[in-house]
C-alpha cells in the first residue's frame, strides 16, 4: 500500500531539499527505499508579499530603547570589547 506525506521544503543554495526531522525519521526506518518526489512550486500571493514587505517595514519602529548609549557608533566595543 502507498502511502503519501506531504510537507514544504525549501530548495537550499546547494541545490539539495530541506526534509523535516520527523519526516527523515519516517524515511531513516526504512533505508533505501525508493520514493516518488514530485515537485509544486509554491507562489506568494500578491497580498502575501505585501504583508511580507509591511512587517519588513516595521522592524525597528516598535523595538525597545537600548540600554547602551551610541551603540549603533561603539558597535564593535561592546560586543566585542574593542575599539573599532
Amino acid at each position: 500500500m502507498d502511502r503519501v506525506i506531504e510537507y514544504v521544503g525549501e530548495v537550499l543554495p546547494d541545490g539539495h531539499l530541506s526534509v523535516p526531522e520527523e519526516i527523515r525519521q519516517t524515511l531513516a526506518a526504512a533505508p533505501h527505499m525508493q520514493v516518488q518526489v514530485t515537485i509544486r512550486l509554491i507562489q506568494p500571493t500578491a497580498e502575501q508579499m505585501q504583508e511580507a514587505w509591511t512587517a519588513f517595514r516595521r522592524l525597528g519602529q516598535d523595538a525597545s530603547p537600548g540600554r547602551l548609549p551610541d551603540a549603533a557608533t561603539q558597535h564593535d566595543r561592546y560586543l566585542y570589547g574593542k575599539e573599532s
